[in-house]
């Protein structure tokens, strides 16, 4: 069921739309750099800063979400936010303030990301609306890499800021649409938990190794797929044929997550999760060893599988296993644990590079073994949803 279908639709399509804009700036900004003549080390470091913004704030602002029990004014915050972070991206050239945009662009998107935590409260953690939520995400993921492939092949990457201005404020507009009814989903949640006798006695109940699979995932991972499009750049001379190879990824997440959603279950949970984080494993020995457009299709069917398998089963049992009053906390810890291992990956990936003279190949071999403890994490130490302790009255 879901408490209101306008805000969930006016939220699937402003996913969509900033989707478009946010994966065009982590796919072609290190490519916006090289163009400004900067070294690939330090284009390594600067998109580090993303994660480091979105490692900080994610558990602070959901649990002021939490405890002012006002989720929109957070989303509208980050919403405006973004957009004048994209403007203000256009009108400079120099490191250090890419630098610090980077920054504040990381703090807003760091309160927009709110808004998965008032859709599930919207649609009472129904596992198959959160599918739809995963797969319109990658969906956007798709289009944003497609689309700004192709604009920057007819515009220019010198342009690329007036495409994520675009997009970005669409989502504004839909953004200011959506009407949190927090006496509605409170009175749901409390009707809940009243037709059962029993009051929910709120501790934590997550599993700490869904939190360590998210961080050593992304520490092995994402400072790689930050910088995908100049490794593919080596191989690949078309923009458009990287655009979609990028978004090819994407586009099979949109079909895996709907599926997912229809078949996980406490049963199969804790194997989605092991072999999601596995795949992971593949898909940086692929791009090692890939040198032409078809080796990188399978490294991106084998990332595309891998997202969509321990993202849907992490947020789907976050959703199940927490109440309107630490969701927002809950779902902070789980956007810091991806983007803290995000931000120290980076780190290493970037020392990494000195290291070895800017050779990605070489600093690549070394990320290898950080999904795979992710999976040794799940396979000792998840525990099968863990319900919230029930109390007689």
């Amino acid at each position: 069921m879901t408490l209101s279908k306008r805000s969930v639709i006016l939220i699937l399509f402003s996913i969509l739309v900033l989707n478009t804009a946010g994966i065009g700036l982590v796919t072609y900004l290190p490519k916006y750099l090289l163009y400004l003549g900067i070294e690939n080390p330090v284009i390594q470091l600067v998109m580090t800063i993303f994660p480091l913004t979105l490692f900080v704030f994610p558990p602070i602002l959901g649990k002021l979400s939490d405890k002012f029990q006002n989720r929109i004014l957070f989303i509208i915050i980050g919403a405006l936010g973004i957009v004048l972070s994209f403007v203000l991206f256009l009108f400079t050239q120099n490191l250090f303030l890419i630098i610090a945009l980077s920054l504040l662009y990381g703090f807003f998107g760091a309160a927009f990301r709110i808004i998965f935590t008032l859709y599930a409260e919207l649609v009472d953690n129904d596992t198959r609306y959160i599918s739809y939520y995963n797969a319109v995400s990658t969906c956007g993921w798709f289009l944003g890499s497609q689309l700004g492939g192709i604009f920057i092949d007819v515009y220019g990457i010198q342009n690329i800021f007036l495409f994520l201005i675009l997009f970005s404020t669409i989502n504004l507009g839909s953004i200011l649409l959506i009407k949190e009814n927090r006496t509605l989903i409170l009175s749901h949640y409390d009707n809940k938990t009243n037709e059962s006798r029993n009051n929910i006695n709120e501790v934590k109940t997550i599993s700490i190794s869904v939190y360590l699979g998210l961080f050593f995932r992304n520490f092995g991972i994402k400072p790689i797929m930050v910088v995908l499009s100049i490794i593919m750049g080596f191989h690949i001379s078309s923009d458009t044929q990287v655009g979609f190879l990028i978004g090819l990824n994407f586009l099979i997440q949109v079909a895996l997550m709907l599926l997912i959603g229809h078949i996980i279950s406490e049963k199969n949970e804790k194997l989605i999760l092991i072999l999601g984080y596995f795949f992971s494993t593949i898909a940086i020995l692929g791009y090692i060893f890939s040198n032409s457009f078809f080796s990188f299709l399978i490294s991106q069917i084998f990332i595309a599988f891998s997202y969509s398998m321990f993202w849907s089963a992490t947020v789907m049992y976050i959703a199940q296993n927490s109440t309107p009053k630490n969701k927002g906390r809950y779902m902070g810890y789980a956007n810091s644990s991806t983007f803290s291992g995000g931000f120290l990956g980076g780190l290493l990936f970037s020392y990494l590079l000195v290291v070895f003279n800017s050779n990605y190949y070489s600093a690549m071999y070394f990320m290898i073994i950080f999904p795979v403890l992710s999976s040794i994490s799940i396979l000792l130490k998840f525990k099968q949803h863990s319900k919230p302790k029930l109390i007689n009255k």
